[in-house]
């Protein structure tokens, strides 16, 4: 049973690292909330964590990969093309 509320809360800290990473992104950027762009941070987010990245390291990279919410857009180069 203690196992399951330490899941919860390392569940919880991640969640709070992914959404640091999108508010901050937000905030350097000075633009309103929308909801395509930050699917699309969130997206890059998780898949960063995934690969081990943390806290800071996920928000420095969200905010030197998409600068600005036309780099979130569809039409954008990916991060992938540069890799």
């Amino acid at each position: 049973m203690a196992q399951h509320y330490q899941e919860d809360a390392d569940d919880t800290e991640d969640s709070s690292i992914l959404l640091n990473a999108v508010v901050t992104w937000f905030r350097v950027y000075q633009v309103p909330f929308d909801q395509s762009v930050a699917d699309v941070l969130c997206n890059a987010a998780i898949s960063l964590q995934s690969y081990g990245l943390e806290g800071r390291h996920i928000t420095d990279y969200l905010i030197q990969t998409y600068k600005g919410p036309m780099a979130t857009r569809a039409t954008a180069p990916s991060s992938s093309a540069y890799h």
